[in-house]
């Protein structure tokens, strides 16, 4: 993966903790960036917020700002905000290659997460030794490869997806439950992947990324309600 830079924050018991104000790369992402409006009522806690890639690449889905949510049940839910918007033409390569992110996200925590021998040898093992890491890695890449012919496998749905406030030209792939959305918005393009009943019922909007820089008071506007109008 290439560098990140990461601030991590909660959408609940304060905002997420301001990025530094002479931060030249999110300063370079200038225009606007997604976000999930009110998370809490959706049952979503924004675990960070990342900015990934590098501005030179060629590809337009390298670099992208992100936020990530996880639900009180543990799932989780990313709002990606691409930089550029992607040709037509690898639009599907893009939206399955969210879907099948989304899913093989537990696969990767699996294989990297260590794993404590059994001194007893009760679990077939020898005693006091460790597992045949080749042997999960195998398992690994065996379902991997199933669940991206998985995804690979099914269809390809157009339709809408509200940005905004406002219904917009969208393309979808679900499997095993999993939905990612790509959409084209504000001159960006935005991709939303997460649980397919839960993808369908966020409210996405978008701010200004110099709202990140310098705190000023957009700063968390989808978290929010918008004010009362003041009397006359």
């Amino acid at each position: 993966m290439d560098e990140i830079e990461q601030q991590p924050g909660t959408s609940g018991g304060g905002s997420p903790r301001a990025w530094n104000g002479d931060d030249a790369r999110l300063a370079q992402f200038s225009g606007v960036v997604a976000e999930v409006r009110d998370p809490l009522t959706w049952g979503l806690d924004l675990e960070d917020e990342s900015l990934t890639g590098h501005a030179d690449s060629d590809d337009p889905t390298c670099e992208r700002f992100v936020r990530a949510y996880r639900s009180f049940t543990g799932e989780a839910l990313e709002v990606e905000t691409l930089r550029t918007r992607v040709p037509e033409d690898d639009v599907e390569d893009v939206v399955r290659a969210a879907c099948s992110g989304a899913l093989a996200a537990p696969l990767h925590a699996d294989i990297a997460a260590p794993v404590e021998p059994d001194p007893s040898g009760a679990a077939g093992g020898p005693v006091g030794g460790t597992p045949d890491f080749a042997d999960s890695f195998q398992d690994y890449r065996s379902a991997m490869r199933a669940l991206v012919a998985e995804v690979d496998e099914a269809p390809l749905d157009t339709g809408t997806f509200a940005v905004d406030g406002e219904d917009t030209p969208c393309v979808r792939v679900t499997a095993r439950d999993t939905t990612a959305v790509y959409v084209a918005a504000a001159d960006r393009a935005l991709v939303v992947t997460g649980p397919a009943d839960l993808v369908d019922q966020v409210q996405v909007v978008t701010q200004p990324v110099d709202d990140l820089l310098t705190g000023g008071p957009g700063r968390g506007r989808g978290n929010q309600d918008a004010p009362p109008p003041a009397d006359d």
